[in-house]
């Protein structure tokens, strides 16, 4: 896999899948609540008068719809859903809805979350040594995934896996409709290769044995050959007999029948757009001209296409919007603060925008992983295991001293663990830097004096995490609470302090309950 790409314009390749260079430190105005709340909701969306009339021409026998704006403007709601809900995107991860209800999506930290339809957090999944970055559900209850090493696994709801398919892209994404036993594969958005067109085609079909039964498209081959895979990357969606196709840098969704007929292709005329991606040398370092356009792409519990997209030249902001999956028509759209938001939608089409660290309240006790084993050694001396924390409420940061989210994270984790500072309660950090030196560096520079466990640049192969900063929270037998990728600002040290002060009066409750049986 080459880095360069991710030095191009836009939104660089960490962030499309960690949610690190974007963040959702812009959401702390909105009202999203914990749970359930009686409210007096607003309309679903609006009259938008400066819309103008969609236009439809005809490409041999293709038909195509443009429309700039739609004729309604959505208004996301900001509370919590009374009804029963869809998780679309999780800090602009996909959801993939399941055979049995509620749905799957990837953590950020190479793991799966469930939520249930009132967006409960359910049991988590992990494949050990595995990072996994895509999922999708069949109706045979098999949850199918694709890692960041481009392997695809079908498994079970245990995270048992019953077979493993043969691949035609280094990078696959994949999408399904839970109703159906086969699955859909495109090349990911969010990581791919340089190479000359393979003759792969653009999306393929796999059956339940993971073996290609189908195909549709072409590979899209730009001036620059070696860019194919990268011009023909992105999102899916797949419903009944159709299958959504939107590229990561064109403005276009694309709807095919699964015979290969293609239905429709609709545009928004967004300047981005991308037709001939390059390359470029910048700073000595080559680089790919390009802005991304299509972030995700999801069918709604109202059985309507979402599209999730930038709304120009800038990654600071997205784009909702909301197609008739039938005609492409653009029936609603809205503008969202950040481009990786955490969106559910209802079966009246009501969407909701909210806070992913108020929906990960923290997974229940009994639902917890344990978190891997380590003994590490300490800058300055000394050695530390996972058995030494047993016993106390843990957080931990995962930080490399040439990491600037970090920086600017690690003086706010400081102040937090200063202003807690209970007993029973330990902040440490683990340092993936190859050279100690600079990381003694970095402390002596900020002045820190928490313990450093040092990883020596082998962290991320022993806990799959997706990139930097990434932090953790263990309850006392050492498993884990919640996780955190990426730094939000004081929304996230509200969310680490509020979850750290509940854990520690868990233990402590427990403790009570323990010495008044032991006393009877």
């Amino acid at each position: 896999m080459n880095d360069v790409a991710g030095a191009g314009r836009g939104i660089p390749r960490p962030a499309l899948f960690a949610g690190i260079a974007v963040v959702v430190a812009g959401l702390a105005w909105l009202a999203a609540g914990g749970g359930p709340t009686t409210v007096r909701r607003g309309p679903i969306a609006v009259p938008n008068p400066d819309a103008e009339p969609e236009t439809e021409f005809l490409v041999g026998r293709v038909r195509h719809v443009v429309a700039a704006d739609a004729p309604a403007r959505l208004l996301p709601d900001t509370v919590f859903p009374e009804e029963p809900a869809r998780l679309l995107w999780l800090q602009g991860r996909t959801a993939a809805p399941l055979a049995r209800g509620g749905v799957v999506v990837p953590d950020g930290a190479g793991g799966l979350v469930r939520f249930d339809e009132r967006l409960a957090l359910g049991r988590p999944l992990a494949l050990a040594g595995r990072e996994l970055l895509s999922a999708a559900g069949t109706r045979d209850g098999s949850i199918w995934v694709a890692d960041a090493e481009g392997a695809v696994l079908r498994v079970g709801p245990d995270g048992t896996q019953r077979s493993a398919a043969a691949v035609p892209f280094d990078y696959p994404a994949l999408a399904a409709d839970p109703a159906r036993e086969d699955v859909w594969l495109v090349r990911s958005a969010h990581r791919w290769n340089f190479r000359v067109p393979s003759g792969a085609p653009l999306l393929v079909r796999l059956d339940p044995a993971g073996v290609a039964v189908g195909e549709l498209g072409a590979t899209v081959v730009p001036a620059e050959r070696l860019l194919s895979e990268f011009a023909s990357s992105g999102h899916l969606a797949v419903s009944g007999d159709t299958v959504y196709f939107a590229p990561f840098i064109r403005d276009e969704v694309i709807a095919f029948s699964r015979s290969g007929d293609t239905l429709w292709v609709a545009s928004r005329e967004l300047p981005q757009s991308t037709a001939q991606p390059r390359f470029e040398v910048a700073g000595g370092s080559p680089t790919i001209e390009y802005y991304p356009v299509n972030l995700g792409l999801a069918v709604g519990p109202d059985q309507r296409l979402y599209v999730l997209s930038t709304p120009g030249f800038t990654t600071g902001a997205g784009r909702l919007d909301v197609f008739d999956r039938v005609t492409g028509t653009l029936v609603r759209s809205a503008t969202l603060p950040t481009a990786l938001p955490t969106i559910a939608a209802d079966a009246g089409g009501r969407v909701y925008l909210l806070e992913e660290f108020r929906l990960l309240a923290g997974t229940p006790p009994d639902l917890r992983e344990p978190f891997a084993d380590f003994a590490l050694d300490r800058l300055g001396g000394g050695r530390m295991t996972l058995a030494d924390l047993r016993g106390k409420v843990t957080l931990i940061n995962f930080w490399a001293s040439w990491c600037h989210p970090c920086r600017t994270e690690m003086p706010a984790l400081d102040r937090l663990r200063r202003e807690i500072a209970e007993p029973d309660f330990l902040f440490l950090t683990m340092n993936e830097d190859v050279n100690s030196a600079d990381a003694e560096a970095f402390m002596r520079e900020l002045g820190f004096d928490f313990p450093v466990l040092l990883g020596r640049g082998r962290l991320r192969e022993r806990y799959h995490y997706l990139g930097l900063p990434y932090t953790v929270l263990l309850d006392r037998d050492g498993k884990v609470v919640q996780r955190w990728l990426g730094f939000a600002g004081h929304e996230q040290i509200l969310a680490e302090k509020s979850l750290i002060r509940a854990e520690l009066e868990r233990g402590a409750a427990t403790a009570s309950t323990a010495s008044t049986r032991h006393q009877h």
